[in-house]
């Protein structure tokens, strides 16, 4: 007798609940060494395996396009993987959480509060993502139009990369790249700031474009996803988060424009990419000495990249620090840094966290070396509780994307606003649980507007011409 998939899906579920009590129960009776770790791995396992079964009985199958399914696989991801790192080999060597000296209850303390901004969000984002189902993209009916809007795109594309590339200083190192551009004058620093923004928003506009007209594209999509992530990887000197958002939003394109995305197939994709980008990290820190990477390889293994532990580690430090009363003193504009970064440029740092954590923790950096999400900004201000409400908002937020995204997704400013989203949701995780305002307002936005208005436009034998809508005359 062949189970059905939910029965299968639901008997997991319960093994797997079985398995989280046991873990609890043993780190409770078991205190200290690899065990504690054991519990919030489980329930981590365990509150996303039951939103996936809730969000299924709302939405049906399709999940994989959901905003909601990939931000709380990534919140497993940033869990799970710092956990079974320590449970396999401890701290790693050279670690900057080695330097705290932290003891196994104390990281474990830290990942069940990743467990709590997990399930809030889970809870925030069911009850407001309502039941409407997605559905595939129409083909659009002037495709003419797409198509100015490539040649457009492609265009501008070659000016914003130009411009970047001999704008900047020499660079010898991933480092050097974060200050690249310091040399040059403020107003032409500005400019190129402009370059590197229109040009982020330009890979998706781009793909938007290419994927919704499939057929004539097909062949040239991989060999635009590949020569992009090519570019992103090698000019930033190993930098994989950007080369991750294109490769999402050509993921999402795909799955609404060509074929739905099984969960397997899904699965198995982010294996690959996750391997790809731990490999990409090593072959950084080597200074792309390949040689030396494949021999690192093959004796010590592959380990989980070191991204994964970047907001684990601020989270646990703040928290630690708080714990001890000995945070520094904060601003409480800093609260709202989300919403005042969309109205001042990116050197208005003075109630940017990441900039006060680096002055107060890493004075000597020259850039901010470690990013801080929800997890580590709730630590500055109200622990916990503050956690567990900055997870129900988070996953509202997201929550309301979908909805909107569910009702202009014919469109392709809809469709191109969503894409964008759902590829760089990962970036919450990393800034804070509004960030998304900012590069959807300063990267998206300028390229939505030149594009729409390259869209009206229409060519004839006596040039070019603004289309304007006319409205009939009252009877």
């Amino acid at each position: 007798m062949r189970l059905s998939k939910r029965f299968r899906f639901g008997l997991s579920l319960g093994a797997l609940t079985v398995l989280t009590v046991v873990a609890v129960l043993y780190d409770t009776t078991n205190p200290g060494g690899a065990s504690v770790y054991f519990g919030p791995t489980a329930a981590s396992l365990l509150c996303f395996g039951l939103f996936a079964l809730l969000l299924e009985r709302q939405v049906g199958e399709g999940m994989f396009g959901d905003i909601g399914f990939l931000y709380l696989g990534l919140t497993v991801a940033y869990t799970v993987l710092p956990a079974f790192a320590f449970m396999a080999s401890g701290l790693a060597e050279g670690s900057p959480l080695t330097a705290l000296l932290p003891d196994p209850n104390e990281l474990s303390a830290q990942l069940w509060r990743h467990v709590l901004f997990q399930s809030t969000v889970a809870i925030g984002y069911l009850a407001v993502r309502g039941r409407r189902k997605p559905e595939a993209v129409l083909v659009p009916e002037q495709p003419e139009r797409d198509t100015r809007a490539v040649v457009f795109i492609a265009g501008l594309l070659i000016v914003c990369l130009a411009s970047i590339i001999l704008l900047s200083a020499p660079v010898a190192s991933y480092y050097d790249h974060y200050v690249r551009y310091d040399h040059l004058p403020w107003l032409v620093r500005k400019s190129v700031s402009l370059a590197l923004r229109l040009t982020l928003g330009i890979y998706c506009v781009l793909l938007v474009m290419l994927f919704r007209n499939f057929r004539r594209y097909r062949f040239a999509i991989p060999f635009v996803v590949a020569a992009i992530c090519a570019h992103e990887t090698l000019y930033s000197y190993g930098a994989r988060i950007q080369s991750l958002i294109v490769i999402l939003e050509a993921v999402c394109l795909y799955h609404f424009c060509v074929k739905r995305i099984t969960l397997k197939q899904g699965a198995l994709a982010c294996l690959a990419v996750g391997a790809l980008f731990s490999a990409v990290e090593v072959v950084r820190q080597l200074e792309g000495d390949i040689a030396t990477a494949k021999s690192v390889v093959s004796e010590d293994g592959l380990s989980p990249a070191g991204e994964f532990f970047a907001v684990f580690f601020t989270g646990y430090h703040l928290y630690a620090e708080r714990v001890a009363g000995s945070l520094p003193p904060r601003e409480w504009p800093m609260f709202f840094q989300d919403f005042i970064s969309l109205v001042t440029f990116g050197d208005v740092t003075r109630y940017n966290p990441m900039v006060w954590y680096a002055k107060n923790y890493y004075p000597s950096a020259a850039v901010p070396p470690f990013t801080l999400g929800p997890i580590a900004d709730s630590a500055m201000w109200g622990g916990e509780i503050d956690l567990f409400f900055r997870g129900l908002v988070n996953g509202a937020f997201f929550a309301c994307i979908m909805r909107w995204f569910l009702r202009h997704r014919q469109r392709w400013w809809g469709l191109t606003v969503y894409v964008y989203c759902y590829a760089t949701c990962i970036l919450t995780l990393k800034y804070g649980v509004f960030f998304l305002l900012n590069p959807i307002v300063k990267n998206l936005l300028p390229t939505l507007l030149l594009v729409a208005l390259v869209r009206r436009i229409r060519f004839s034998g006596s040039g070019a011409a603004i289309a304007v809508p006319v409205v009939p005359a009252e009877a």
